[in-house]
């Protein structure tokens, strides 16, 4: 049984990031960004980003042309409203290699899927990527901002205020 974590950069500090990440002995991220630059967190950067985490001892992967959230395919798009349609997203090739590559490497390392979102209740990282590997049989958690790692049960009962010691997801 593997698992996997997911966090998003949001605007957490350099430190706080790498806090988070060595907290649950991260040892490989794969950052699954569309477009993996920020303009208002600079740490985020992939340049940077890559030298700080292996600064850190975490190696560092970027996924984000096989399994980002705004493909370059037009094909990818909803006609109507010009949204990314998530389903269309994964049946294409390039996503499928992608999610093989997070499935070998969950055999050999710690895995983090990064995104810029906090909060991965809306974030593709969630919704369409970790989707894809909960189908393969692999648990995902969430690690939030204020350290805590989030089961999709819990994320689901807080976005639904349902209480902490109610109702199980099936």
């Amino acid at each position: 049984m593997y698992r996997v974590y997911t966090i998003g950069h949001s605007n957490l500090t350099q430190e706080r990031l790498l806090g988070l990440l060595t907290q649950v002995q991260i040892e490989l991220l794969v950052d699954v960004r569309s477009n993996p630059n920020s303009r208002w967190v600079p740490h985020a950067n992939r340049k940077d980003l890559k030298k700080i985490l292996e600064s850190d001892g975490i190696h560092y992967l970027y996924l984000g042309n096989m399994l980002g959230g705004r493909p370059s395919d037009p094909d990818c798009y909803d006609f109507l409203t010009g949204k990314a349609n998530y389903q269309a997203i994964q049946k294409k090739d390039y996503f499928k290699q992608g999610i093989n590559q997070v499935v070998k490497r969950l055999k050999k390392y710690r895995v983090c899927i990064m995104c810029s979102e906090e909060d991965p209740t809306f974030c593709h990282r969630n919704l369409l990527v970790a989707m894809s590997l909960r189908q393969e049989g692999i648990t995902v958690l969430h690690i939030r901002a204020d350290g805590r790692i989030q089961t999709d049960e819990e994320l689901w009962k807080e976005k639904t205020g349902v209480p902490a010691n109610q109702y199980q997801l099936i």
